[in-house]
């Protein structure tokens, strides 16, 4: 009984703001302003038009969708091939490598933050959606790496020698062989990364200048004014933004634990 009392609360606490926001989606700035804990006379979706009448949030949808399909896309190209080179040619250069990238998991963006700054603008990339999906390539391969390191130390060498005596190379038996076995670890992988670049707001923030559109999480934070807030519509893009993920995440949950427990077995 304590435990299912917990458990209510727990509920309590994480539904609240997302109900809280939901419900003041429907009203108007005066009534916010007047009673921010009253509940909306009717539910029309007045706001949610002017949302994308009187700001730039499609673009800042567009943008998202962007960043974020190109950035888990490139991930789940590269960073597999990255981890099978490192397990599978072995020596002190591999070593090194995969010590590289774990030591990039302890290194705070903010350490790191100046010099890509710099070296963004310097190429030509700083402000354009470029320079963030490589920033999130840079942030999520050492993460990718650790995970698929250690799928494919439990994936058999046999097999990939079988392949290799019937004439296929390196790259048509990782790609035939290798990676349709990493498939509960690339899709918890995919999960995990969509939904961080999706809900991202520093990185966005920082390498995309105010002339752009920025992403959702960006454009939400601009319609927060220093004398005035247009709270009406920051709930609204709230939720909207919500909805994705909320979607992905429901959509793909037995992947995503299916890959967790599969990782916990293998760890």
């Amino acid at each position: 009984m304590a435990s299912m009392a917990v458990l209510v609360i727990l509920i309590l606490v994480i539904a609240f703001p997302v109900l809280y926001a939901f419900l003041n989606s429907f009203r108007s700035y005066a009534d916010i302003t007047r009673d921010p804990m009253g509940l909306p006379t009717s539910f029309e979706f007045t706001n949610y038009l002017q949302l994308f009448q009187q700001t730039d949030f499609g673009q800042a949808v567009l943008n998202t969708v962007i960043i974020t399909g190109a950035s888990v896309l490139l991930l789940l190209v590269l960073v597999p091939m990255a981890a099978y080179g490192i397990e599978r040619l072995g020596g002190r250069s591999s070593r090194m490598l995969y010590l590289f990238f774990i030591v990039g998991l302890m290194i705070p963006f903010q350490v790191r933050m100046i010099p890509l700054v710099k070296g963004m603008n310097d190429v030509g990339l700083y402000g354009t959606l470029t320079s963030v999906i490589l920033v999130h390539l840079g942030t999520a391969a050492p993460f990718g790496i650790l995970l698929y390191c250690s799928f494919i130390k439990g994936v058999p060498i046999e097999v990939e020698e079988a392949a290799q005596i019937d004439g296929a190379g390196r790259l048509r038996t990782f790609w035939s062989i290798v990676f349709p076995m990493l498939l509960p670890v690339t899709s918890a992988f995919a999960i995990i990364e969509s939904l961080a670049f999706w809900n991202e707001f520093f990185i966005p923030l920082v390498f995309l200048d105010s002339t752009s559109a920025g992403t959702i999480n960006v454009a939400i934070n601009r319609m927060v004014g220093l004398l005035s807030s247009r709270w009406e519509l920051i709930y609204t893009g709230a939720i909207l933004a919500l909805i994705p993920s909320m979607v992905i995440f429901a959509a793909f949950q037995r992947y995503f634990i299916k890959g967790i427990s599969v990782g916990a077995v293998k760890g």
